[in-house]
């Protein structure tokens, strides 16, 4: 997509917990272009947070709708004041001469998670028009699944309370902060735990969060690897 579309730098993420004041960094699925003089903003992103850029910020605040697939361009998400003045922009973004950007996410049926694409142009190359936003929008809804997104598997249906708990579990809460968030015990938190458990077929909450967020696909594909995001 990067060749076809002009581009310089290009990822694939998925986010467990798209929100503004969302926990912990992304998973890289493919990274394009972000060696060298590059590397420093897109580490700087994942250990400030997606929200840090104001245009992905201005996706979080979307309502979201599971399965849909949402392109953009940047000029569409914020105006050229508000990206300017970011200091991820300003700090991070423009040493690496990158700047003209557009972005693309599917919301998954998993509460919480999504798949990002962001499409970076060097700073006073031509801007991202209606034409590209239109060709990174057929790709991502058309090819999208071979970047993987988490889902519930084939067979599994969840309960609405059930997906509520996954969700949570995405964003790294732990069964008193579940409880609390639901409005419910940690003694049922920790049931509907276990038969998520039971569900996904799993025997810990570290298989049933790697399965769910890793076990599409086949496994990553990363041209770069960028190191662990920090604990929140």
């Amino acid at each position: 997509m990067c060749r076809l579309l002009g581009a310089d730098a290009g990822a694939c993420v998925l986010e467990g917990d798209f929100r503004p004041e969302g926990r912990g960094g992304f998973k890289a699925v493919v990274l394009e272009g972000w060696d060298g003089a590059a590397r420093p903003a897109l580490e700087a992103l994942q250990r400030m947070g997606s929200a840090c850029n104001p245009s992905i910020r201005s996706l979080m605040e979307l309502t979201p709708v599971p399965g849909a697939v949402l392109t953009a361009l940047r000029r569409e998400l914020v105006g050229d004041r508000a990206w300017y003045g970011a200091p991820y922009v300003e700090h991070y973004l423009r040493p690496t001469h990158l700047d003209e950007s557009m972005y693309s996410i599917r919301w998954s049926e998993v509460p919480g998670a999504v798949r990002g694409i962001g499409i970076y142009r060097g700073r006073n190359e031509r801007p991202f028009d209606e034409a590209d936003r239109e060709l990174l929008h057929l790709f991502h809804a058309e090819c999208g699944a071979l970047l993987g997104l988490p889902e519930e598997p084939p067979g599994v249906r969840l309960t609405p309370r059930e997906r509520q708990t996954l969700g949570l579990l995405l964003q790294g809460l732990g069964d008193k902060q579940i409880a609390a968030r639901l409005g419910i015990s940690r003694f049922t938190v920790n049931q509907y735990t276990k038969t998520l458990y039971r569900r996904f077929g799993v025997q810990s909450r570290t298989a049933l969060l790697a399965k769910v967020l890793g076990g599409q696909g086949g496994g990553t594909r990363r041209r770069e690897r960028l190191p662990a995001a920090p604990p929140s």
